[in-house]
């Protein structure tokens, strides 16, 4: 009687340790959703937090030149050592934008206009999504590899709905790889500077009776 007795004793002893380890392994899988969705939600909001910033700076700006800079200062201040030219198309050709204050050893913009084609400039203002160097390269880009490998790259459309303005290329030195959160922060302040940049040329083409054909 007393060995049947010790057997059920076992069997609820396991049952209880298997109910305990499940549960715990339960806590655990909580515990690790909760930290990812406040992680998640933590980069939202910094997002969030960046792109007010950044359009409110916008408001303040009257001219071309000083979006540009704006958007080359909010680079500065968002992505560790990067620095950005803007690339904007014109009826026939494209503009190469560098403003001052560079932070990390610039790349002439005379090199940046032999690295690309008005057609690839194009296409890259119309893309969907941030490119990366590789993919770049795989577009039409045209950079020197003796300067290509240095740098880390990554383009950002100013595009929308098939139409682009041009594009943000953001870069800085290799040993600092640029990351995706940087990239999706910048990302989502492109639809605004698009917008700003296609509102001052179209003042610019109006006033001199030349509407822009992108």
């Amino acid at each position: 009687m007393g060995l049947i007795n010790n057997k059920r004793a076992l069997k609820v002893i396991r049952h209880l340790r298997a109910n305990r380890d499940k549960q715990a392994e339960q806590i655990d899988i909580l515990c690790h959703d909760m930290v990812s969705a406040h992680q998640t939600f933590s980069t939202k909001l910094a997002t969030m937090k960046f792109v007010v910033s950044y359009y409110e700076c916008l408001l303040g700006c009257t001219d071309l030149e000083g979006v540009i800079q704006t958007a080359v200062e909010g680079i500065h201040q968002t992505i560790q050592q990067a620095d950005a030219a803007v690339f904007l198309l014109t009826d026939n050709d494209f503009e190469v934008h560098v403003p001052t204050g560079s932070s990390v050893e610039p790349v002439e913009k005379q090199q940046f206009r032999h690295w690309f084609t008005r057609d690839l400039v194009k296409t890259i203002s119309q893309m969907n999504r941030v490119c990366s160097l590789e993919q770049l390269l795989r577009m039409g880009l045209q950079g020197p590899p003796a300067i290509i490998k240095t740098i880390s790259l990554a383009a950002v459309p100013l595009g929308r709905l098939g139409h682009g303005v041009g594009f943000v290329l953001i870069y800085r030195p290799a040993e600092l790889p640029l990351q995706a959160g940087d990239l999706s922060r910048l990302a989502a302040i492109s639809a605004g500077l698009r917008e700003a940049i296609a509102g001052l040329q179209a003042a610019q083409a109006s006033s001199s009776g030349n509407p822009m054909q992108v």
